[in-house]
């Protein structure tokens, strides 16, 4: 799509991977963002030959118990998962997936599927696809992770068509990432906002387990309830306006979906041991 740039730059997501509950936040943030190992720009002259394979599945996520969402997703996240920010600047939003580093419980056994019916975070939908800045010419380029495991020499759906041109695989990738960096900025705007008022604050959630233990998810902050209904009727218009005030509520509803991640958690250990 352009010739190779000097210097890359991931800017359309954390450069490490989120941590949240449960997550190791000591960790040593990894060279590119989650899930990424060695994205490179499309060119017609790298990959004239190269196509993505016609089966797609989601074992690159199924070792995240936390994955990246823009606001824009929060409504409909908000229907499965907890919904919070990561517990390291600049404290971008997450949709838990599992209650154990390491383990997403909406993947199946066999590292396949999504678990049927949940929603599916679009940063796992982009993959293995992301838009990257080179800095230098100020522009963002299309690239794809060549470590994916999806693409392949004469693939099913190639990247360039045989005069050297896009194909429609390669321009609606383009159009995704596109669309996913300006909800991107978007999330950062609100965020900043969150940070700004001094509305986000540590918090902990304890699970109690089958057997009667009791396990606590920490490491991630939340909206303080209070102080957000102690914002100024000003404030509360000017979110109206920009309609950040369902994006707060989706956030604070979904908190109540931990127990859900339990039970998903307990049907994957479920279908694991049907399949063994």
């Amino acid at each position: 799509m352009a010739r190779k740039p000097k210097k890359e730059k991931a800017k359309d997501e954390p450069v490490e991977e989120p941590q949240a509950a449960g997550t190791a936040a000591e960790a040593e943030a990894p060279r590119f963002p989650l899930f990424y190992k060695a994205p490179r720009p499309i060119e017609a002259g790298r990959h004239s030959s190269i196509g993505m394979k016609d089966e797609i599945d989601v074992g690159f996520a199924a070792n995240a118990n936390a994955i990246p969402l823009n606001v824009v997703e929060f409504a409909i996240a908000a229907r499965h998962y907890p919904v919070v920010f990561s517990n390291t600047e600049p404290f971008l939003p997450v949709a838990i997936t599992g209650l154990r580093t390491g383990v997403n419980a909406f993947v199946d056994p066999e590292g396949k599927n999504w678990a049927r019916g949940a929603y599916v975070p679009a940063y796992v939908r982009r993959y293995p696809f992301i838009l990257m800045e080179n800095a230098e010419q100020q522009q963002f380029i299309l690239c794809v992770d060549e470590d994916s495991g999806f693409l392949e020499e004469g693939g099913a759906r190639p990247l360039f068509d045989g005069d050297g041109k896009p194909t429609e695989v390669t321009n609606q990738a383009m159009e995704f990432c596109r669309a996913y960096h300006a909800q991107y900025e978007a999330t950062q705007k609100f965020v900043s906002e969150l940070n700004e008022r001094g509305l986000l604050t540590d918090n902990s959630t304890e699970i109690r387990l089958a057997d009667d233990r009791k396990i606590q998810m920490q490491g991630y902050k939340v909206i303080d309830r209070e102080k957000f209904e102690a914002l100024s009727d000003e404030v509360f218009l000017d979110w109206r306006r920009k309609n950040w005030l369902p994006i707060a509520y989706a956030h604070m509803v979904s908190l109540s979906n931990w127990p859900a991640v339990l039970q998903r958690a307990a049907d994957k250990a479920a279908e694991g041991q049907d399949a063994g």
